[in-house]
């Protein structure tokens, strides 16, 4: 029988003329009749306009009749493929299969997939994801998943992945921690900090109130350790108390770093909370090396070093000072190894300094539009809302509120009066000024090791930390927690951190591909260019979101019960990064291959379930 294939060799696709037949061992065998070239760059009504030409000139149309096609609904796939891709190629699959119980039944690895994925799609609750799941190209792969029958039980087996996957969190963060380390994670740089997950509804036994960083006071929260390698990859995750403080946990992270990884001799980088003489040592003595950022405010080295920063003046960028430059009473209190970097930043400079300025215009038109003497009742109320301003504001220092009373009285028997006094104190605003854009670190590590503009780069490689916060709760909606089981709970932040790490490699890779996006200027210049084009600046966003829009659309042939499955338009930006994840023929769903592993060769991922 003649029919119409494509192949493909790199990127490129190929349209070829066919004829089945059996070989002389009686096997089934494909002979290529003709190769109509290379349609990569065809659209489909080029495509069609081509075979049928050829069918013209072959003069066999009554063989090639034009059949009835009906659509299926369309089904979530672009974002699907990155994950199952690299899900794959780390080996995820064998590592949690691994490290579970030979009494498990439930697959754990499929589930846990299915929920990753559905953090690139449309995350949500567990009960969301089942939905979910029948709208993406999972629900299309047979035997992947046998769930029960009941609604209840499906979603039961969600939960119980969770826990599962909880019990066996060190085994998966070790075994990918060395598998990365075969690819080249470069650990010498250890990147820590912590951030807050608020719960809604009932209490948790591991949420507390304490600090929040989501600004819900009022809600009891988790708190989330990353540990991640100077290129930004996820190594670890810890989950404490919510009432846990930045400093308390280091300790704790150490002693893992070294009794599950067998990290030594690292750098530990931590932000200006990590910043305690205990957790200095608790680095030293484990004996590895710090850079830890300093309180600006409050702390007696800042202060003793900020006339020898102004000195230089702000042309100065970046300066260095020794334990030689220190006093003697603040000798007692550091190391001969101390340095500290005095950093700053211009635009930030600008920045803060407009904030600052904006919130002093404010507060006095504020004190302006009040009545600063009364009665008690009426002048606690404009005392009240005064201190809010400026605690809201952190501008505490720069004012003085006092409330006085007035002693003389007009009228005897008359009822008490009261004002308030507001002066303003210049030499601290004068202070913030000269403040403005600046920040401190402090470190131990060599000069010879780490020059002080090295110094300054490790501690702002932290915003990868930050970066990847930013990723888990707007992209892949950590927060509000869900679930209330503690064993649940830490499943759910695992399925978050395995969605983080898959993110964080699919970036490395569009970085590989485009480095021009890393690039400020050119990312400026191309954003004008989009604009006036009427298209989407290229960035690592909008090639999520190009992906998002891909989806896969089965085809029924006269009412054939067994669908052929299409693919909506890929954009070159995307079949780039798709191939450079080893994903072929994504614009042909039948022919799809993923490449598992460098060992592992192709494998045909969607036939592999559709047979």
């Amino acid at each position: 029988m003649a029919r119409f294939r494509t192949t493909s060799t790199g990127s490129n696709i190929y349209l070829q003329y066919v004829k089945s037949y059996r070989n002389t061992k009686g096997q089934p065998a494909t002979r290529v009749i003709a190769s109509l070239g290379n349609i990569s760059n065809m659209s489909e009504d080029e495509i069609g306009k081509l075979t049928k030409s050829f069918i013209r000139v072959l003069g066999v149309g009554e063989k090639f009749q034009i059949n009835n096609f009906t659509a299926g609904k369309a089904y979530h796939y672009g974002t699907c493929l990155p994950a199952i891709a690299l899900w794959h190629q780390l080996g995820l699959d064998r590592i949690i299969n691994d490290a579970l119980p030979s009494r498990v039944k439930i697959p754990v690895s499929r589930i846990s997939l299915v929920q990753v994925a559905n953090r690139f799609s449309d995350p949500g609750s567990k009960l969301a994801c089942h939905r979910w799941y029948e709208r993406s190209m999972f629900s299309q792969l047979k035997n992947f998943v046998h769930f029960p029958d009941t609604e209840d039980e499906k979603l039961h087996y969600y939960y119980r992945s969770l826990d599962y996957l909880c019990s066996i969190k060190g085994e998966i963060e070790r075994s990918l921690y060395y598998r990365l380390n075969s690819y080249g994670l470069d650990n010498s740089l250890i990147l820590y900090d912590i951030t807050s997950v608020y719960f809604e509804g009932d209490a948790v036994s591991i949420a507390e109130k304490g600090h929040t960083r989501d600004h819900r006071p009022d809600a009891e929260q988790i708190v989330i350790g990353l540990v991640m390698s100077r290129d930004g990859i996820p190594i670890a995750h810890h989950l404490f108390e919510g009432n846990r403080v930045d400093k308390s946990t280091v300790d704790e992270v150490i002693e893992d770093l070294q009794d599950r990884f067998s990290i030594k001799d690292i750098i530990f980088v931590g932000d200006r909370g990590m910043m305690t003489v205990d957790n200095i040592e608790s680095v030293k003595r484990s004996g590895n090396n710090y850079i830890m950022g300093l309180q600006k405010r409050n702390r007696r080295i800042v202060e003793y070093l900020m006339p020898l920063v102004l000195q230089a003046g702000k042309s100065s960028r970046i300066q260095e000072f020794s334990y030689e430059d220190l006093s003697e009473e603040l000798k007692r209190e550091y190391s001969e190894k101390v340095r500290f970097i005095a950093c700053y930043n211009k635009d930030v400079a600008k920045a803060n300094s407009y904030t600052r300025e904006k919130n002093i215009a404010n507060f006095e038109e504020l004190v302006e539009g009040v009545e600063l003497e009364g009665k008690l009742s009426d002048i606690k109320d404009t005392h009240h809302s005064l201190k809010s301003f400026l605690s809201k504001y952190h501008m505490t220092k720069f004012y003085k509120i006092l409330l006085e009373k007035i002693e003389s009285q007009e009228h005897e028997g008359e009822e008490e009066r009261y004002i308030l006094r507001v002066a303003k104190n210049n030499s601290a605003i004068e202070y913030e000024e000269s403040i403005d854009g600046r920040y401190f670190i402090q470190t131990e590590v060599e000069a010879s090791k780490l020059s002080k503009e090295l110094v300054e780069n490790s501690y702002k490689s932290l915003q990868k930390v930050e970066r990847a916060f930013s990723i888990l709760k707007n992209e892949f909606d950590i927060r509000p927690v869900f679930v209330r089981r503690e064993a649940r709970i830490r499943g759910h932040v695992m399925i978050c951190y395995l969605s983080l790490l898959i993110e964080v490699l699919i970036e490395k890779k569009l970085k590989e591909l485009y480095p021009e996006i890393e690039n400020s200027e050119y990312r400026k210049k191309l954003i004008k260019k989009s604009r006036r084009d009427g298209n989407e600046a290229l960035t690592i966003t909008t090639l999520m979101e190009e992906l998002d829009t891909v989806r896969l659309v089965p085809l029924y042939v006269d009412k054939s019960k067994s669908p052929r499955y299409i693919s909506t338009m890929i954009e070159n930006n995307v079949k780039k990064l798709l191939s450079s994840l080893g994903i072929r023929n994504a614009n042909h769903p039948d022919d799809l291959r993923i490449s598992k592993t460098r060992e592992m060769k192709n494998v045909n991922q969607l036939k592999l379930f559709f047979s």
